[in-house]
């Protein structure tokens, strides 16, 4: 799968935009400001309706415009099947998806069409950042994999929570009216630990090898540096040695009481990163906790392409994160996943034409929102 065309309408300063036999490996440099990101976020906002950015898509629409649009083509496997998907957001109003002119009631709907992996500086809070950052990072691993049905779980979970931490509020409530909303999370997170216990078993392994290798490509000798012997668990969010979930939630209902909300279940679920006994985020370097997050990345679209789901990446300014050697390191790693690439970067000299190998390139120069091919 890879996007051949893409038309940007009314995105940030991008007026109109169109790119044209896009290549596996785009490029796109320019200023701060230019429009670059903005080229990388109208593709993300084409995959799952949203920018990586903003999820107020208010301040993403031009100043003064009622609307945006992002539309692409696909093209599908080695043939000559194409898919076009269109995306419009208006400033009111419900999105607009359609896929190949007929119009989709869901984002859900789109779980498979066009999978995208960021790297940007905000990624790298993926080790340090809050438990919500990893459980994101976990889930979007579980709702591309195909047939799954965890975009229809997960809305039923968070809804029955909802009901649930309403009556916890209440205080002194009568237990017949917390079971129905009890049975209904422990349905789902069943089915919601499930899904992502079975994705980070295949993420855990796929992650252990792309990590040492990119260590490996970075340190001189690795040998006499040292490669640190980093762990990686998930944890359920609650006791799962000691209670199954339905025992937790009501082993813990006194507490949830006093509390006002449920305090454990799958939207408390953690992954937890460890060196030897000692939390990772306090143990590496910068540059470590960098290779690990872009190691995290890669696996990640590992997976799902083992399974035969393709992914976009989308590279925003790694340059300005990494060192040159990390840099050629990860996009070494893009070329043996064979994934389509759009990276950004400040100047030309910091995407390297040699990073690609043999994969097709093509660059554009973005400068007060217009796009040029270079």
């Amino acid at each position: 799968m890879r996007l051949e065309k893409l038309s940007i309408f009314n995105f940030r300063n991008l007026q109109y935009v169109d790119m044209q036999s896009l290549c596996m490996f785009n490029f796109i440099h320019g200023i701060n400001g230019s429009g670059k990101t903005s080229i990388l976020e109208a593709i993300h906002t084409l995959a799952l309706t949203r920018s990586f950015r903003s999820h107020k898509m208010e301040s993403v629409i031009s100043y003064g415009k009622d609307d945006l649009t992002v539309r692409g083509e696909l093209r599908l496997g080695g043939g000559l099947e194409t898919a076009v998907i269109g995306v419009r957001r208006p400033r009111k109003g419900p999105v607009l998806v359609k896929l190949d002119g007929d119009k989709l009631s869901t984002a859900g709907q789109l779980a498979g069409v066009l999978p995208v992996q960021v790297i940007n500086p905000a990624s790298f809070a993926l080790l340090e950042g809050s438990p919500g950052v990893r459980r994101q990072y976990l889930d979007w691993g579980v709702f591309h994999v195909k047939h799954s049905r965890f975009f229809e779980y997960w809305p039923r979970y968070r809804k029955a929570l909802q009901q649930r931490n309403s009556l916890l509020r209440r205080g002194n409530i009568d237990p017949g009216l917390i079971a129905p909303w009890d049975r209904e999370l422990e349905a789902m997170g069943v089915l919601i630990q499930d899904s992502r216990s079975s994705h980070f078993e295949l993420l855990a392994a796929a992650f252990e090898e792309i990590y040492q290798r990119l260590l490996a490509s970075v340190d001189v000798d690795v040998g006499n540096l040292g490669v640190p012997s980093l762990s990686m668990s998930m944890t359920s969010g609650w006791k799962d040695s000691e209670y199954s979930f339905a025992e937790s939630l009501k082993h813990n209902l006194a507490g949830d009481l006093r509390a006002g909300f449920t305090r454990n279940g799958p939207h408390r679920a953690d992954i937890d990163f460890r060196v030897g006994r000692l939390d990772a985020g306090d143990v590496l370097s910068r540059g470590q906790i960098k290779t690990l997050v872009c190691a995290l990345k890669l696996a990640q679209s590992k997976v799902l392409i083992d399974q035969g789901i393709p992914t976009v990446f989308l590279v925003d300014d790694l340059a300005a994160e990494l060192d040159e050697r990390r840099c050629c390191a990860v996009f070494k790693e893009l070329i043996e996943l064979d994934v389509q690439v759009f990276a950004s970067a400040v100047r030309r000299s910091d995407l390297n034409d040699d990073w690609c190998l043999s994969k097709p390139l093509k660059r554009f120069h973005v400068e007060h929102g217009v796009v040029s091919e270079c």
